[in-house]
């Protein structure tokens, strides 16, 4: 992991550059057909981040900077790859690009035999260099051998091969991932914590929650789709139950605390994070631009806690522990104000800080011109124009936090 790049007078990295999957050296780079399109899709959206930079100049050149140096790391792997369709030849061989289904002791799995930058064992596929491939490659239907594993021997029996996703116990294929069901609220609140403080992770538990669930996305595109068509299931639209709700969310819920690059490092309930504590933990930001130009906000309503009854951004709500950032914002988008199937873009990250709290706020925008369901988690909702945001600045009728990314962010969206 190299080092990003600095403002002037900053002392924390503005963003850091990380290298690409690993690739040993003299080792061809063999690429699927769906891998390939996924590079080229990266490729797509690192030059729109590059070429429609949002904010100051500074903010600007930071963006820029990142999506150059993210490119120049991208075509260099684009240009040495082997792009391999093996999809025309028999299934009794295992080859690159074969789905298989294996035994590995008394466990089955699905594995997919890919390239460097596919590689994610999390959904069964495994780079075609891992010893695990090597072991399997040339292997037909029934063979069974031995491999060598950190914690072991292990015997391995294949029972399938095929060149097509062969459907798992829980193997994600390109196509499937963008199809992820929305998870309530209800879902992520774990068992009661009244009690319970903030709990230091070991170094495992720390690695595996963020490689698995919250790899940070710079863009999030064609987010999932869902064929719910009311309320998600488990919301009320009796406003005493959502306050009931929310108190037993603010006693239950489970929230990651993270560092300043939003490395998760520990977690507490969330009515830890709003004592005054100041522990450091995730939230979502999605700003709603009609193609007109104006923004949509919600009214909070005056039983909230925090900033009761003003106006603010779109949709706004916590990341839950475990919860992907893209998940939670379309969670809560839906929860908030009924919108599914939008396109969201990526502006910025930074750390939001009031009284009783401290937010590691991810901020995205849309342009949606479908119709807003207001739900019962808000008072109001509506458009406003330019113009009337200007003229209500310091007013005390918009929260803080708009406020703040009103003039650091939004001011500079060119209508």
């Amino acid at each position: 992991m190299s080092r990003g790049f600095v403002k002037d007078g900053d002392i924390e990295e503005v963003r850091v550059i990380t290298p690409r999957a690993y690739l040993p050296e003299g080792v061809t780079n063999y690429v699927t057909i769906e891998g390939m399109k996924a590079l080229r899709h990266e490729e797509e959206l690192l030059v729109a981040e590059r070429d429609n930079a949002i904010g100051d100049e500074d903010d600007k050149r930071i963006i820029r900077n990142y999506a150059v140096a993210k490119l120049a790391l991208l075509e260099e792997r684009i240009a040495n790859a082997v792009v391999v369709d093996n999809s025309y030849k028999d299934c009794d061989t295992v080859t690159f690009g074969a789905y298989l289904r294996v035994k590995i002791d008394n466990t089955s799995r699905v594995l997919h035999i890919v390239g460097a930058d596919e590689a994610d064992m999390s959904k069964g596929y495994i780079s075609h260099f891992s010893p695990l491939a090597r072991a399997l490659m040339k292997q037909k239907v029934d063979s069974t051998f031995s491999i060598s594993v950190p914690s072991g021997k292990k015997t391995v029996t294949i029972t399938d091969i095929s060149f097509k996703p062969i459907e798992p116990e829980g193997i994600l294929t390109p196509d499937t991932v963008s199809s992820q069901p929305i998870i309530p609220r209800e879902k992520l609140v774990k068992q009661s914590v009244q009690n319970s403080i903030v709990t230091i992770l070991s170094k495992q538990d720390v690695k595996s929650v963020n490689k698995k669930e919250l790899k940070d996305k710079n863009h999030i595109t064609d987010l999932p789709s869902h064929s719910t068509e009311s309320q998600p299931e488990g919301s009320v639209s009796d406003k005493s139950d959502v306050i009931a709700q929310e108190k037993q969310a603010e006693q239950n819920e489970i929230l990651p605390i993270v560092n300043n690059r939003g490395i998760i490092i520990a977690h507490a309930p969330r009515w830890q994070c709003h004592d005054g504590s100041k522990l450091l933990h995730p939230v979502v930001h999605l700003h709603v631009f009609n193609s007109a130009g104006d923004i949509y906000l919600q009214k909070r309503p005056t039983w909230k806690k925090i900033q009761p009854g003003k106006w603010d951004t779109a949709v706004g709500g916590h990341v839950a522990f475990g919860e992907k950032i893209e998940n939670a914002l379309v969670r809560e988008s839906f929860e908030e104000l009924g919108i599914k199937d939008f396109k969201a873009l990526f502006i910025k990250k930074y750390i939001f800080e009031s009284k009783i709290e401290k937010e590691l706020v991810h901020t995205y925008m849309t342009t949606y011109d479908n119709e807003i369901h207001m739900t019962s988690e808000v008072d109001d909702g509506r458009f406003w124009s330019r113009q009337e945001i200007i003229d209500n600045l310091g007013k005390g009728i918009f929260t803080p936090n708009f406020e703040t990314e009103w003039k650091t962010i939004l001011i500079s969206r060119q209508y």
